[in-house]
């Protein structure tokens, strides 16, 4: 038998079964899943696991959560996706001008995430915690409970999901998701009705 044949061998017996899961040292989940590439051929590979998208899948939230979920994961995606964000909460600029720590177009995006940690109790609340980690960070729930959890204490997982499905609540009706379960005309701004 051949080196090259050996190799192919081992590697073949070393694949990992389809849905294995793994925390990676960063804490988010992946998954191993079959697809299919263009061509309509079975491809192997590692997934992110999408924590919101399982928990929507499962009933655990609903639509307007995820979809809450969702707009702050991409805040976060767009004000930090420079690698300005810490695993601390302390990533987060009281007031960005261009041309400092971040660029102009990262600053709107910056304070949107600072806002909505403000509407679920700020960044040092459980809540707002659970958001930065799991749907900013996308550790697992577990990882986040277990590693991180609330102001440095372990979590239960339960009650650490609990925490993200409250902080999730809150969000969709901050953002206004609760009330027409679509994205709302005016980013971030609830209406109030003031009577006469």
């Amino acid at each position: 038998m051949t080196k090259k044949t050996q190799r192919a061998k081992a590697r073949a017996e070393k694949k990992p079964r389809i849905g294995e899961e793994h925390i990676r040292p960063d804490g988010s989940v992946i998954r191993y899943v079959r697809e299919e590439d263009d061509d309509q051929k079975p491809v192997d590979h590692y997934r992110t696991v999408d924590t919101l998208a399982l928990m929507l899948r499962n009933g655990s939230i609903t639509g307007a959560m995820h979809d809450a979920g969702q707009q702050f994961s991409q805040d976060f995606a767009r004000a930090f996706g420079s690698g300005v964000a810490s695993p601390k909460l302390d990533g987060l600029p009281g007031g960005t001008a261009p041309g400092q720590m971040m660029v102009e177009k990262n600053a709107g995006a910056a304070r949107s995430v600072r806002e909505a940690l403000d509407a679920v109790g700020g960044s040092g609340s459980p809540a707002g915690s659970a958001l930065w980690y799991v749907a900013g960070l996308q550790m697992s729930i577990r990882d986040w409970a277990l590693r991180d959890g609330w102001n440095g204490k372990r979590v239960e997982k339960n009650e650490a999901k609990g925490i993200l499905v409250a902080a999730l609540g809150v969000l969709a009706r901050y953002y206004g998701y609760e009330h027409s379960g679509s994205r709302p005309h005016g980013r971030g701004a609830l209406t109030t009705r003031l009577s006469p």
